[in-house]
């Protein structure tokens, strides 16, 4: 079985007057929560949210949103992918995390985050810097949930004997990490995390799974498709005459997702990252569905998470609605490994 997921920037208003008018702003909050309210009935496994800040989305802080949609869903998982380690303490991370697995009633899926680069140097962070800070952070967030005091020393924290409170609701609750390399997935099988990848080509993930897979199999921890999920960009039409400027405008989306954020922080002249063939899935219900058990199947994955780069939310809608009617079953359908 391949399990379906929702990948949310929660989009800003783009117009540049909108952004700013309170009441624009609070009809996109309202639209947006609505649609993720919805999506429950539509056989979604549940919904990741990230973190980012400085524009053009309105996710500065996800648990915010898990906690609103947890009084307002019964079913619908709720994660974030990921809350970002060096904006935040390690013990607050924990301390958050555990209540909302409360809050949600054990539906909370936990992703921890580095953090990307020019965001990072809005603020004056150095990467080196975030990346020590996210595997301190993830020691002691490990640490909380195994039990309730929490003793670390650290580079840049120290903890002695400090009581994280409220516990968490379930005692091994699933924490997920994003990884592009095979040392940092190594790192996440040996310490039992989640693994989520993309951006590459399947060809070039395959040995970053396998690492993952390996490392986990070594440490004696969780191993399987269960364990790990590939998150792509999708745009999905119902004709396959259409499909050809599904594709176009599923590029189209992309490259605009990233001028605007790359605008939002003041970056003109960043270098182009080309997309990778892999990383976009577009055509009819069919089309998609079979290209997405293909990648996961490569890649002995059992998680795909669907990002869908549409603005309009009127027809971000309609897509999440044709994905859930008619892939959403022959995802769950599939089988892995």
């Amino acid at each position: 079985m391949i399990k379906p997921w929702l990948f949310e920037f929660f989009r800003a208003v783009h117009d540049p007057i909108g952004r700013d008018d309170p009441a624009t702003v609070h009809e996109q909050f309202r639209r947006y929560l609505d649609l993720w309210t919805d999506d429950e009935t539509l056989g979604f496994e549940g919904i990741f949210f990230s973190e980012h800040h400085f524009g053009p989305g309105y996710s500065p802080s996800p648990n915010l949103v898990i906690a609103h949609l947890a009084a307002r869903t019964t079913t619908l998982r709720l994660g974030v992918l990921g809350s970002v380690s060096a904006y935040a303490t390690p013990w607050r991370v924990a301390e958050e995390f555990a209540m909302l697995d409360h809050l949600t009633q054990g539906r909370l899926e936990m992703g921890v985050v580095s953090g990307i680069p020019p965001e990072l140097a809005v603020v004056g962070i150095p990467r080196e810097k975030a990346a020590e800070v996210h595997a301190e952070t993830l020691d002691v967030l490990l640490a909380a949930i195994a039990k309730p005091a929490v003793s670390h020393q650290g580079k840049h924290y120290s903890l002695d004997d400090v009581r994280i409170t409220p516990a968490f609701l379930r005692p091994s609750p699933p924490v997920w990490t994003a990884s592009t390399s095979e040392a940092s997935a190594r790192r996440a099988g040996s310490l039992g995390l989640k693994m989520c990848g993309g951006f590459a080509d399947v060809d070039k993930l395959v040995p970053v799974y396998q690492a993952y897979q390996d490392a986990a199999r070594e440490a004696g921890m969780p191993t399987g498709p269960d364990q790990v999920g590939i998150r792509r960009a999708v745009m999905i039409v119902e004709d396959e005459a259409d499909r050809d400027r599904a594709g176009e405008l599923g590029r189209e989306g992309i490259e605009t997702h990233m001028r605007v954020s790359l605008d939002s922080l003041k970056i003109p002249d960043a270098p182009h990252m080309p997309l990778s063939p892999d990383e976009l899935i577009y055509g009819t219900p069919a089309q998609v569905a079979d290209e997405i058990i293909r990648q996961c199947r490569a890649l002995g994955a059992g998680n795909f998470i669907a990002n869908f780069n549409i603005f309009d939310l009127t027809e971000l809608r309609k897509a999440h609605e044709l994905f859930g009617r008619e892939v959403t079953p022959r995802l769950r359908a599939a089988q892995i490994g």
